[in-house]
């Protein structure tokens, strides 16, 4: 699938750079976290220095990403971190020992393993669905900073998510900790 997101939009290529339930503690994460409302404005302002012309933001109670699209991986990483940075009042070096951050074909991965449920608390958790689609709906709105891989991937990743949920029973069984 990578191959032919990179296909479509000229030499850009998905990254995602992130915290979890699995990487990082509840403060990091309350310093990084967004308000749903406000994802277009943080996406909006991590591409307009033109570093990253795609970027969406996912902001839950457990996680905070962002997927980004760009042509220098190292260059787009260290802009967003930097942003991240001045954003949370956090220091790079605090940010770097709890963000993950993946490329290419293991960022498509990362997203759909999200979607699917299968990154979560809870495995096979349904809400984590409505809030991908949520980041997909934010990235396509006029005011969002979503393009050509972006929506494909995040529609990708919807696709993928309803599809684990319709041809598994991973939904199935205990729905709390």
């Amino acid at each position: 699938p990578q191959e032919r997101l990179e296909a479509a939009s000229k030499g850009l290529q998905v990254h995602v750079v992130g915290l979890s339930i699995h990487h990082c503690s509840v403060e990091v994460r309350e310093k990084l976290a967004i308000p749903e409302p406000d994802w277009n404005t943080a996406s909006m302002e991590i591409c307009a220095s033109g570093i990253v012309p795609e970027a969406a933001v996912l902001s839950t109670c457990n996680r905070f990403e962002v997927y980004y699209a760009a042509t220098d991986p190292r260059a787009a990483m260290a802009h967003v971190t930097t942003y991240l940075a001045e954003r949370s009042g956090l220091p790079v070096s605090v940010l770097r020992k709890n963000l993950f951050m993946l490329s290419g074909g293991d960022a498509v991965w990362h997203v759909m393993r999200v979607a699917g449920g299968l990154d979560s608390l809870i495995v096979g958790e349904g809400q984590i669905l409505s809030q991908v689609r949520q980041c997909y709906m934010h990235s396509v709105e006029e005011d969002g900073c979503g393009g050509k891989v972006l929506s494909r991937l995040l529609n990708r990743a919807l696709a993928a998510g309803k599809r684990v949920r319709s041809e598994t029973a991973i939904a199935k069984g205990s729905v709390s900790i």
